[in-house]
C-alpha cells in the first residue's frame, strides 16, 4: 500500500478532457499517520520528551502528506493544460497551452531506480507527471493524456550509458 502513495490517478476522461490527480490514498494514509504520530507523542510526553518531540515532527510530516493535493487537468477544447498543487492550504495554480508542449514521456532515470512520466515542452524544463518503480502504470497513464491531448507519446526505457 505504501507504494501507491503519491501516484496520480486518472479521475476523469472524456473524448476532450482528462484530470488527473493524486490518489486518495496518499490522504488517507497521512491522517492515520498524524493521529498515530499525535497519539504517540501525548502517551511519551510523561516519560521522554525527547522521543514525544520526534514523534510531533513526524505528525508535522504526515500532516504535510495529508494536505497534499496535485491535480493536473488536460482540456483539449480550451487548449489548455491546467496545474494544481496545494500542500497545508498554500498552493499555486498554472496554465499552460498546450501548444507549448511537444509530447508525453515515459523514461528511466538518469541512475537507472526507476523510471518518470513527464510532459516535454518545446522550451524549458519537463513537467513531471508522476515517478514509480515500474514503467507500465506510467505508460498506461500518459497514454490516456496521449489519447485524449494528441501529444506523441515517447516510451524510452532503454538503459542510459
Amino acid at each position: 500500500m505504501l507504494a501507491e502513495i503519491g501516484t496520480m490517478q486518472v479521475r476523469s476522461r472524456s473524448a476532450t478532457r482528462v484530470v488527473i490527480a493524486m490518489g486518495r490514498s496518499t490522504a488517507v494514509v497521512g491522517w492515520a499517520i498524524l493521529a498515530i504520530a499525535l497519539y504517540a507523542a501525548f502517551a511519551l510526553a510523561p516519560t521522554s520528551r525527547w522521543l514525544a518531540g520526534v514523534a510531533c515532527v513526524v505528525a508535522f510530516g504526515a500532516w504535510l502528506v495529508a494536505t497534499a493535493r496535485h491535480r493536473l487537468e488536460f482540456d483539449r477544447d480550451d487548449g489548455v493544460l491546467r496545474i494544481e498543487r496545494r500542500i497545508a492550504g498554500l498552493g499555486s495554480r498554472a496554465i499552460v497551452p498546450l501548444f507549448h508542449l511537444r509530447a508525453v514521456v515515459v523514461r528511466r532515470k538518469r541512475h537507472g531506480e526507476g523510471f518518470v512520466a513527464a510532459l516535454e515542452r518545446r522550451n524549458g524544463d519537463p513537467i513531471v507527471i508522476d515517478s514509480g518503480e515500474r514503467a507500465a502504470p506510467l505508460y498506461e497513464l500518459v497514454r490516456t493524456i496521449a489519447d485524449v491531448t494528441d501529444l506523441r507519446l515517447v516510451y524510452d526505457t532503454t538503459v542510459a550509458s
